[in-house]
């Protein structure tokens, strides 16, 4: 299956998502997708596009019991997603490789360590560096092994692409995701082997 959705309730996984939610007070998704021919910037536009992407954030969204993308249906007594088109109507997506200290980049949402990026901790929940890159370790190792691969990339993606809660809407438009202005919006792409990890933030005080 093209984009399958991958087993968040994994150790590696949870924990991981877990302690980003924690330390950034941030509702963190992890989505996996194809990339071929590592051409990331096509394939991860095809991704956000496709309805496999805002298939697996609702799904996430319902399985950690947010429901920040739904609403409950009194008729029928569900959740339903919320209405509208979560992306911008006009994207340019702005891609770049993190060569040096890929793994550091990713520790650093767990230590709030704000000179590698918006990973402010608001109450300050960071953990130590230590317990950090165990978490992060146990998380690459799972995720090459779940593609049968030993090498991965990191790339950090311009946060601009989904709607946020600071631009206004019409009425018909109710999903957002990134939080604007202050928060901790982050957009990283976790690449190995023809499938890509897309790893979305969106912490605020």
């Amino acid at each position: 299956m093209i984009n399958e959705p991958i087993d968040i309730s994994s150790k590696p996984i949870k924990l991981f998502l877990d302690t980003v939610d924690q330390v950034l007070n941030s509702n963190t998704f992890l989505l996996p997708f194809e990339v071929k021919a590592d051409n990331i910037d096509e394939a991860l536009l095809g991704f956000i596009a496709s309805e496999s992407f805002i298939h697996q954030l609702a799904s996430q969204d319902k399985e950690r019991e947010w429901f920040n993308l739904h609403y409950f249906d009194h008729k029928t007594g569900n959740y339903k997603l919320k209405n509208g088109n979560i992306l911008k109507s006009e994207i340019d997506l702005k891609i770049k490789e993190i060569v040096v200290d890929k793994s550091d980049y990713l520790i650093a949402m767990l230590t709030g360590d704000t000179s590698k990026g918006r990973f402010f901790s608001y109450y300050s929940k960071e953990i130590s560096l230590e317990k950090a890159k165990v978490i992060v370790d146990n998380l690459i190792s799972f995720l090459t092994t779940y593609d049968k691969y030993s090498e991965w990339k990191l790339f950090f993606v311009e946060p601009d692409f989904l709607k946020d809660t600071v631009e206004r809407y019409s009425k018909n438009e109710e999903l957002t995701y990134f939080n604007g202005g202050f928060g901790n919006d982050t957009a990283t792409v976790i690449l190995t082997n023809n499938k890509g990890f897309l790893l979305l933030t969106n912490g605020i005080d």
